[in-house]
Parts: structure tokens; sequence; C-alpha cells
């Protein structure tokens, strides 16, 4: 799109249309994995945390003692071996048996940064220690960060998170959803943790508590004792870069942020369809808008968590009847005529087509690949929206 359709544009048009293509290029072209160190005290549930996070058994979660001496990056995949996220974790903060250590927590830091950084900080506090010794962990926390300002340029969001909620008072009260008394002894430790990192930091992103604890057997779910972790997962989202989107819904499998990007794409694609549909060469981008809407397609089936591949778009234009030879094609000609029948007029008619058509695809493959469907209603949601005009 970048190198053969924009230099044809209208310098007008142009405008409008480069920075939908470089918001798809961010999504789509530049993707990778999310990075996040996550810090805290042993026992503060990290490896808890990720499990919960990918919804799978894919951190080891407790030990006797800690072992590592040095800062490490862990990459986690999927079934696929294909890279999803990569953690810096380090040894506990406040750890008791630092003397069992030649290296200073700064000089671990500074091997593990030397060639990447984290695009967020997970700070992990458990509920009932929020007030104990939390200072010493703020100040390495604040060296943490400044030493990524200092190697890379770059300023990680911190987001305190409170772990392990289910064990604040009442005790007896340890199953989601919480009662009253409950929520306000989680109330009250958020905002303690709160207020410490605000006197340290002059903006913290935010604090979030929550219950990460799940039980696997023979690599299944047999126990969830999960709270709060939709919401961390969408406010994390907001602090990452747009280029880990795409990974990070294929990780947290939550249907929200797959929603949500699938949108972003929609609106783009359907943005640059109706820039390409205006202009005045009847036919010649027929196969250009085609080609938009069939990526488009692809990437919300991939963001879903289906392969990308031919037989997923046959699949799913051949559901909705969009597919090739019939009302899809029939529809799309009709747009390109327009401009031969209504020489003026007829570019901004067809370039509305092409836009109202692209978002309905986009609406129809939302519900089809992440809302999971029949293929009857998806084709009602293209039916609908492609008739419409945007949102």
């Amino acid at each position: 799109m970048r190198d053969r359709l924009v230099p044809k544009l209208p310098a007008n048009i142009k405008q409008k249309v480069l920075p939908e293509i470089e918001k798809l290029e961010d999504l789509l072209v530049d993707t990778r994995p999310p990075k996040f160190a996550i810090v805290g005290r042993r026992g503060a549930g990290k490896s808890t945390l990720i499990n919960a996070i990918f919804q799978d058994q894919v951190a080891d979660v407790g030990s006797v003692t800690a072992e590592t001496e040095r800062a490490s990056w862990h990459t986690y995949t999927d079934k696929t071996n294909e890279t999803l996220m990569e953690v810096l974790d380090t040894r506990g903060f406040g750890e008791g048996a630092s003397d069992r250590f030649q290296m200073s927590e700064e000089r671990t830091w500074e091997e593990a940064l030397a060639n990447k950084y984290p695009d967020a900080i997970l700070f992990l506090i458990k509920a009932k220690e929020v007030d104990s010794r939390i200072q010493e962990d703020i100040v390495q926390l604040k060296a943490l960060q400044q030493q990524i300002k200092e190697k890379h340029d770059y300023v990680p969001p911190i987001v305190g998170i409170v772990t392990q909620v289910d064990e604040l008072d009442p005790i007896y009260d340890h199953t989601p959803p919480f009662g009253e008394s409950k929520q306000r002894a989680i109330q009250q430790a958020t905002a303690h943790l709160e207020k410490l990192l605000a006197n340290q930091f002059n903006d913290i992103a935010g604090v979030l508590p929550v219950c990460a604890y799940l039980a696997f057997e023979n690599g299944r779910i047999v126990y969830d004792r999960r709270w709060n972790i939709p919401r961390l997962i969408d406010f994390l989202l907001e602090q990452l870069p747009n280029n880990t989107w795409m990974e990070w819904a294929r990780i947290t499998k939550a249907k929200s942020i797959q929603v949500k990007i699938a949108e972003t794409i929609g609106k783009s694609a359907s943005a640059i369809s109706l820039g390409v549909g205006a202009q005045p060469i009847p036919l010649a981008d027929l196969p250009v808008i085609t080609s938009i809407q069939l990526s488009m397609v692809a990437s919300i089936a991939y963001i879903s968590g289906r392969k990308l591949n031919r037989k997923t778009l046959v699949e799913f234009l051949g559901a909705v009847g969009a597919n090739v030879g019939t009302a899809f094609a029939f529809r799309q000609l009709s747009r390109s005529l327009s401009k031969l029948v209504f020489p003026v007029a007829g570019h901004a008619v067809s370039g509305t087509l092409a836009a109202t058509a692209t978002w309905g695809l986009s609406k129809a493959a939302i519900l089809y690949f992440i809302e999971r469907q029949p293929a009857e209603e998806a084709k009602k949601m293209y039916e609908k929206n492609a008739e419409h005009p945007l949102d």
C-alpha cells in the first residue's frame, strides 16, 4: 500500500489514508511479542500471574529458596513454539539471603538490559505485605526504571499489582466474588500501595488488586480462583505499544481485547477503502480494495487464534455469501461502475460503498471468528453493516 498505492493518490486523499496505513503497519507488519519486567519478592506470585494471563501452565510455580543470581529474560511460547511474550525476571526483591549472591541487583539488571528493555514494569506485592518493608522494594524499583531510562532513553510505565487478595480478612471469604468486608480490605491495601508509589514516582500507570490462583492437572484447569484478571489484561493493553497488541490478544484470549483490535483494523481498512474508492479510475481500484478487505479478514482471523491461510478466507467469504462470482463481486463491480454512470458524484458514492462494504466485512468477521457465532449470524451482520454508514 505504501509503495504502490499512496504515490498514486491525490494529496488530500493521501493525508487521510497514510495515517491509517501507518496504524496497520504498526499492528500487522511490525508486530512483536510484548516484553515485561515482572518484579517483586519471592512468593509475590509472579509465576502464578503469568499462568493466569495465559490461562495455561507456562511458568513453574513455587520454590523454597531463590536460586537465580542473574536477571534473565524468559520466553513464553504457544504450543507451536511461537514466541508470545518475554519477561525479565530477577531474584526476588528483599531476598533475606542476598549475601548468597556476589552480584548486586543493579549489576544483574545492567547485564539483562544490555540489548533490550521491557515495555512496562509490573510491580507485584502480596496484599498482606503492602506495609512490610515496602519502601526498600520501591527504592529498588525506582533504580530499575532509572537504569532503563539511562540505557535506552525510555521510561517504562509502572503498574502496581496487589496479589493474593483472597488472603485478606475475613479469611473465610476466600472465593470470588468477594463480600463487602473483603472488598473494603482490598480497597485499603490498594490505596496504601498507591500512596506509597505516588511518594516516589511522578506518574504511576495504576495499581490493581488481583487473585491469580489456578490449579492444573494434566494440563487442564481444575480449579480457578482468578479475580480481576480481565480488568488487568485490558489495563495492560493500554500500557503497551500498538505493535504488541496482536500478540497480547493471542496470549490473553480475551474477547474484549480481540474485538478492540479487530475494530481498529476494520476502521483503518474502511478509511483506506474510502480513499481508494473515491478515485476517478473505474474498475482499476477493484483489486486494490478487494486485497485490503481480504487482508483485513485474515488479520481478524489471526487475532482470534485461527491460522492465516486461503482456506480460512474462503470458508468465511462463502459463509457470509461474499464469495467471488456472487453478491460480493457484483457489489464491487457496481461500486466501480457508478463512476462511469455518475462521473462526478459517482466518486463519492463509490468511496462510501467501498467503505461500508469493508466495515460490514469487518463486523461479520468479528462475529464469526472472535464471537464464534454461526455463519448465518455473520451473514446478517455483513448485510446489515454493508448497507449503512460507519458507526
